[in-house]
């Protein structure tokens, strides 16, 4: 901040107060056309806000700033953050408003965008309510970038969503869905029927809550101890096949094994063996490397449909369904499982508290799953 020396000055020629002001090398004037002490005092807060304000260069535009923020993202995050909010800029932000000054950005500015991105889709279908906070998210944390390089003072707070934006629905597996997933094992792939390669991969998915990118990154020598019947959750692997530490910083954690799930882990290496694949990881493809995401939603879709399981169903809703099923959980003991919650220390596992209540959560979780596998033939769990 420059400091200001001098004070408004009335000019009788032109009845106003005066007064100029330099920083940076930039020099202001500013005016009030209001005499008496008031307008001097109007006169002197206009040139005090413009020396309080630290923006350094007032003319880059939003565009060139947007991209220069997208190629810092890429350095530190993931793709799977940064992807997001390159084509939000690309196909929302930059042809809206890619010319105007960041310094000249107002809040109503950026409120108008997400306005526009709601009745203005890309393409296909209105954007959903968590697609549209995504895209406030990604203002806020470009403005804040813009303020930490001193190029706009603006806190954007109050950008809402509207209050029609569609909220997707969640969808479960029902209990014959359950049955029928722990029951076949077949699916449809080249005109005849064959074993599915995931299908362990799915039953433990829906078993344990586990992410697909959890269920990819998981290695059986490193994260599987079958000595003390628990699984450690250290990474993921996201659909751009990088390793992350998971989707959130409650994602590393351990857990007991129910019984069903150490019978799926079983099966598996049994699977693995007769097929010949060596590989560290639990579930990988049929080269010994880690699964794909689009594989694994490619199978999931022709074992669904082959299996007449609900048409909506995908990966991800297997941890829904996990949720659903143990609803009758206390929270505090699935939070180790399903890695939400307050952070569960794995090194702290194998006390004896944590480790009755780990117990207990693997029994009440096997149990329920159980219950309802209990009205059909389970074939597949231990086939």
């Amino acid at each position: 901040m420059a400091d200001r020396i001098n004070v408004p000055k009335w000019l009788d020629k032109y009845e106003r107060w005066q007064i100029k002001v330099r920083k940076d090398g930039e020099r202001k004037t500013f005016t009030s056309p209001i005499p008496g002490r008031k307008g001097q005092l109007a006169c002197q807060k206009k040139a005090d806000a413009w020396l309080e304000n630290d923006i350094v260069d007032g003319s880059i535009r939003f565009s060139v700033l947007y991209d220069r923020w997208i190629e810092e993202l890429k350095l530190h995050t993931s793709k799977s953050h940064w992807v997001n909010y390159e084509q939000y800029g690309r196909n929302y932000f930059k042809p809206r408003m890619g010319q105007k000054k960041v310094s000249a950005l107002t809040e109503q500015n950026l409120q108008e965008i997400l306005l526009y991105a709601h009745t203005h889709p890309f393409r296909g279908d209105r954007l959903s309510y968590k697609t549209l906070k995504n895209m406030r998210d990604c203002l806020c944390a470009f403005m804040k970038y813009a303020r930490k390089n001193k190029l706009s003072t603006l806190f954007p707070e109050a950008l809402y969503i509207p209050a029609n934006a569609e909220r997707s629905s969640r969808t479960t597996f029902q209990p014959n869905d359950i049955l029928t997933l722990f029951s076949s094992e077949m699916t449809f792939e080249k005109n005849k029927e064959v074993p599915e390669w995931f299908i362990y991969a799915f039953r433990f998915a829906v078993l344990l809550g586990l992410r697909p990118g959890e269920i990819a990154g998981l290695q059986t020598k490193r994260d599987i101890d079958f000595k003390n019947n628990r699984c450690q959750i250290r990474e993921a692997i996201n659909a751009y096949n990088e390793v992350t530490s998971g989707k959130t910083k409650n994602a590393r954690r351990t857990f007991k094994l129910p019984t069903l799930a150490l019978e799926v882990l079983q099966c598996q290496q049994r699977m693995l063996n007769i097929a010949g694949v060596i590989s560290p990881y639990t579930f990988p493809w049929k080269d010994g490397m880690p699964l794909n995401h689009k594989t694994y939603y490619a199978h999931w879709k022709r074992y669904r449909d082959y299996n007449s399981l609900g048409n909506t169903l995908c990966p991800y809703e297997m941890r829904h369904t996990f949720f659903s099923v143990n609803k009758n959980i206390p929270k505090q003991l699935l939070k180790p499982v399903a890695g939400h919650g307050k952070r569960f220390d794995g090194e702290l596992t194998y006390s004896h508290e944590l480790d009755g209540e780990a117990d207990l959560a693997a029994k009440l979780i096997n149990d329920n799953f159980n219950t309802i596998l209990a009205k059909g033939v389970k074939k597949g769990v231990n086939s």
